[in-house]
């Protein structure tokens, strides 16, 4: 039996994702209890992830589908909104998508969620990599996304990070992306690519600054994206022209300084609270999700768990 008053809320859009959509959910599913809703608004896929949807439901009492009609004016940002207007839990897991698989952690993020929520006294988004967390009538005062905005995340972080209420996590990633049909790779990382740097652009962003940030030796994509987003550019500017302008948003150069302050008061769970002067317990957590929890994404990767000499 499902519970009546779940406490979190895993929110997941989909669109045509029903090769990878069994195999996402599963990897979430099969490690969270009814503490836990999960929630998938569909976008009006034309595949099989309704009818994978459904046998889903049969086996998992928490798992909730919302299946909407087709509109192609429907952004990503919008449909993440309706899945956590949707959620009757106080706390919104947020941007598990259908093509990732998750290790069995979710539930160790949770545990650093309330770490640092009974140290900070506050309303916060906590980030790690590609797994966000808050409660849930703070986040939907401040968006949570708005929409028409491709870099959906991005700028959710930019307008939480103004207001002091973004923390970045520095942790091991245990999210690991599966493999997309050629086709749907092109679509959904290049054509959308356009969509992103035209967004960027309409958000008054120079492109001088704009060429130097793709070529920071720290950039995180591969150098071939950024050239790709290089090329771009005509197309890109010329959308960018036909739709005007939008207001600011993380593509902005303040976003830089904003996340460096940011990543400078956090870290891994341990440097947050060192950065404190304080030492933090976190022998509650699994024997894996202290070792994932206390390491940084730049030293370790998920695989290095089987290592004898971790």
């Amino acid at each position: 039996m499902s519970s009546l008053n779940p406490k979190y809320a895993i929110c997941i859009p989909n669109l045509n994702m029903g090769d990878t959509i069994e195999v996402a959910l599963r990897s979430v599913l099969s490690q969270v209890n009814d503490a836990f809703e999960v929630i998938v608004v569909d976008d009006g896929s034309s595949d099989n992830s309704l009818q994978v949807l459904e046998e889903l439901q049969k086996e998992f009492s928490i798992l909730k589908v919302f299946p909407l009609r087709r509109d192609r004016r429907r952004t990503l940002a919008q449909t993440r909104n309706i899945s956590v207007g949707l959620a009757s839990a106080s706390y919104v897991i947020l941007h598990i998508d259908c093509d990732d698989y998750w290790h069995p952690y979710i539930n160790d993020f949770v545990k650093v969620y309330h770490l640092l929520e009974s140290e900070l006294g506050h309303e916060f988004l906590m980030s790690g990599f590609q797994f966000h967390m808050g409660e849930r009538n703070f986040l939907m005062s401040h968006g949570p996304y708005r929409n028409g905005h491709m870099v959906e995340d991005r700028d959710m972080w930019y307008r939480f990070a103004k207001i002091g209420a973004w923390i970045p996590i520095d942790h091991v990633v245990f999210r690991e992306r599966m493999p997309l049909k050629r086709s749907k790779v092109f679509k959904k990382r290049y054509l959308l690519t356009i969509r992103i740097v035209s967004d960027e652009i309409r958000a008054k962003v120079k492109l001088r600054s704009y060429f130097k940030s793709l070529f920071d030796a720290e950039h995180s994509h591969s150098l071939k994206y950024r050239l790709y987003k290089c090329s771009i550019l005509p197309i890109a500017l010329l959308r960018a022209i036909i739709l005007g302008e939008i207001e600011e948003m993380a593509a902005s150069i303040d976003w830089n300084r904003l996340k460096n302050e940011a990543w400078q008061k956090s870290g891994t769970v341990i440097d947050f609270f060192e950065k404190r002067g304080k030492s933090v317990d976190i022998s509650h957590l699994s024997k894996d999700g202290q070792w994932i929890f206390s390491n940084s994404s730049k030293s370790f990767k998920i695989s290095d768990l089987n290592k004898s000499d971790i």
